[in-house]
């Protein structure tokens, strides 16, 4: 592997971890409620730009604007998603809905950004990352924490495939 491959690597899986780190530790501040929510949103808000960087290197920006727009929905609505989980609310089915409509739009749109990601496949890995991070919240707010951990470990190993993935499409439709 060339360093320019291995240096993209590095870069996506960097991301993604960062994705689901702060994921969790906005979790943790929202079912603890921690004094720290502000400041940890406003961190993990920070990562679809990020992600949104490295593919600006080889994508239309057009493109790469919308991903950007959509990961920043995904934790939106993640963070109220798991506030109305934590309270009870009776918008948390709309909020899981919502959240798997925006799941499917962000495969169209890495799809149509790079046709090397297959649609439906996507959007599978997409699917699995939702179910996943549920797995987690849920065990939080059961107060669960062994089970919680054990679901964070399965969130960080599919969010390492995600990184490979999307990697790979790049190296292959980039001619890398």
């Amino acid at each position: 592997m060339n360093c320019q491959k291995f240096n993209l690597k590095e870069r996506m899986r960097l991301v993604w971890l960062q994705h689901v780190y702060w994921t969790r530790l906005l979790l943790i501040s929202i079912a603890e409620r921690l004094d720290d929510q502000a400041d940890t949103t406003a961190r993990l808000l920070q990562n679809p730009e990020d992600i949104a960087n490295i593919f600006a290197r080889y994508f239309p920006r057009q493109c790469v604007n919308e991903v950007e727009r959509l990961l920043t929905e995904h934790l939106q609505i993640g963070a109220e998603l798991i506030t109305a989980l934590r309270d009870g609310s009776k918008n948390a089915d709309e909020l899981d809905k919502s959240w798997y409509i925006n799941a499917e739009k962000m495969a169209k749109a890495f799809n149509c950004m790079n046709p090397c990601y297959d649609y439906c496949e996507f959007k599978d890995m997409l699917f699995t990352h939702l179910d996943l991070t549920k797995k987690e919240v849920a065990a939080r707010l059961a107060k669960k924490y062994k089970k919680d951990i054990e679901a964070f470990a399965e969130v960080e190993k599919e969010a390492i495939c995600m990184a490979d993935m999307l990697t790979c499409g790049i190296m292959k439709c980039c001619s890398l």
